[in-house]
């Protein structure tokens, strides 16, 4: 944690507590996590509020469909033992279960498309009552499909139903044990649980208010029964930023990186282009920035676990309402603290050369196709496309390797189809001028001859510009004998 980060904490803790009292919400939990630990952890307001006990680090809050995180991550473990693939049927596995839907093809939709929402099945199973609350404690056979599978996103928690039942087919053990033994242990979560009894003395009371800005009312305590893998986790503050810290590293015995990246990759982007899914991830664009997480509520609780990976940086926000809205508290937080880590881990621009001047010019590729410009911009020498239509956003700049006259090209900010990461080595002749340069492997551009192009050195620090001067044509004086029609013409006239 940088010092920024610890400076800025006590106007995050400042505004919390402000927050829980103002609007009233019973309790509020939340973390901040950096890096591969968290940095701040921290409790507001009551647990239980008629009797005022203080909610804390360690208290158990129902975390809702962020639950759907762990099914998707059982699913990829279970993918990585060579047990079943993404792109299974689901018929392939599922084979006690359902038996209806399976009949009339329902279970022909692939375990991919039940992780990115992308099944079409409706949204909740039959007997499930929200607004009881009352779930079904087996999975039924009349669930129905909404559209054609891959043809529509649609949120279903009868899909992760359907991944639950996977998870016990090819895993070999109920999803519930798989989960506390797979996940859960590994991963230090103890006072986490998979499916946790309703009367469990150990979680919050959660909270509904029946109507906007009357008193809260205790909510009804339930079971998840069947829905369990799509909503049935309980975790505390403390387990969910072990949990945020897993899925901000690299990957390790619970699961590799590279299927933690994959979780994490947009499979299905909406139409608005600000928001896809991953594998049991939502992922979303939020002031430039990629968020990955997932919200998560149930009857007296809502919750949101969320990180922007290009920072390590996560919160989790846990409260024991209906209408906690968590959003607000982990929005706060990252828009705190984004701009003071990601100033923290900016590259430091390197220091540019006295001779970069020399590199600077316009080249041609040895077909004559496309032209480049080396320039100095922002203190750096940036190689410019300067045909595109935005040549600023999709230039690169080239820092300089220890090899003579041999660069690396360096991302911009904007898509471009440019050898971003690659090597680019300048040529020069026998007496040292640079001719051309090369991008390995097999382009080559070579340097034009100038065009009005000339390199000053002005008092700024940082050194050699270049400046593109168009030149007018020198005028000719006319000495003839032509008139124009109707009067005299002063052309043919000697100059006073």
């Amino acid at each position: 944690m940088t010092n920024a980060v610890a400076q800025a904490l006590p106007l995050l803790d400042a505004w919390t507590a402000h927050s829980v009292m103002q609007q009233h919400v019973p309790s509020v939990a939340l973390t901040v996590v950096h890096g591969d630990r968290p940095v701040w952890t921290k409790a507001f307001g009551y647990a239980e509020a008629s009797m005022k006990t203080a909610a804390t680090p360690q208290t158990l809050y129902r975390i809702g469909s962020i639950t759907k995180t762990f099914t998707a991550l059982a699913i990829l473990q279970l993918r990585e033992d060579g047990k079943l693939r993404l792109d299974d049927r689901v018929r392939d596995h599922v084979t006690r279960t359902a038996i209806q839907a399976r009949n009339i093809g329902l279970l022909d939709v692939t375990i991919r498309e039940l992780l990115t929402h992308s099944s079409g099945l409706q949204r909740d199973l039959p007997g499930t009552w929200w607004t009881q609350p009352s779930f079904p404690a087996e999975v039924p056979d009349h669930f129905s499909a909404t559209y054609p599978s891959s043809t529509e996103w649609k949120y279903s928690n009868v899909g992760y139903v359907l991944l639950g039942e996977v998870i016990a087919a090819a895993g070999g053990e109920p999803w519930a044990r798989h989960v506390e033994r797979r996940i859960l242990g590994p991963l230090g979560m103890a006072n986490t649980e998979a499916m946790p009894p309703r009367d469990d003395a150990r979680l919050a009371t959660g909270y509904s208010r029946p109507t906007p800005g009357e008193p809260y009312v205790p909510a009804p305590r339930v079971d998840h029964g069947a829905v369990s893998p799509a909503v049935s986790v309980a975790s505390t503050i403390e387990d969910l930023s072990r949990y945020l810290a897993f899925h901000m590293g690299n990957g390790g015995s619970v699961l590799s990186g590279k299927s933690l990246r994959e979780m994490h990759r947009p499979q299905w982007l909406l139409d608005d282009w600000q928001i896809a899914w991953g594998l049991g991830m939502r992922v979303r664009r939020v002031d430039g920035r990629v968020r990955v997480g997932h919200p998560g509520t149930t009857p007296g609780f809502a919750a949101l676990m969320e990180f922007i990976p290009a920072l390590k940086l996560g919160v989790a926000v846990l409260t024991n309402a209906d209408d906690g809205n968590p959003a607000s508290y982990c929005d706060y937080a990252l828009q705190l603290l984004t701009p003071i880590v990601a100033k923290a881990m900016a590259r430091a621009a390197p220091a540019l050369a006295e001779d970069a001047e020399r590199y600077c010019g316009h080249y041609c590729s040895e077909d004559g196709n496309r032209t480049m410009l080396v320039a100095v911009l922002d203190g750096q020498l940036t190689l410019v496309a300067p045909g595109a239509p935005n040549p600023y956003a999709a230039c690169m700049t080239l820092e300089r390797t220890p090899e003579s006259h041999t660069f690396i090209m360096r991302s911009g900010s904007a898509f471009a189809t440019l050898a971003f990461g690659e090597r680019l080595t300048f040529s020069t002749s026998a007496s040292g001028e640079v001719t051309g340069y090369d991008v390995a492997p097999g382009v080559r551009f070579v340097r034009k001859p100038a065009l009005y192009i000339s390199v000053e050195r002005r008092q700024r620090p940082q050194g050699p510009y270049i400046r593109v001067e168009r030149r007018k044509q020198p005028q000719v004086r006319y000495i003839g004998d032509e008139r124009r029609a109707g009067g005299g013409d002063r052309r043919g006239q000697p100059q006073r």
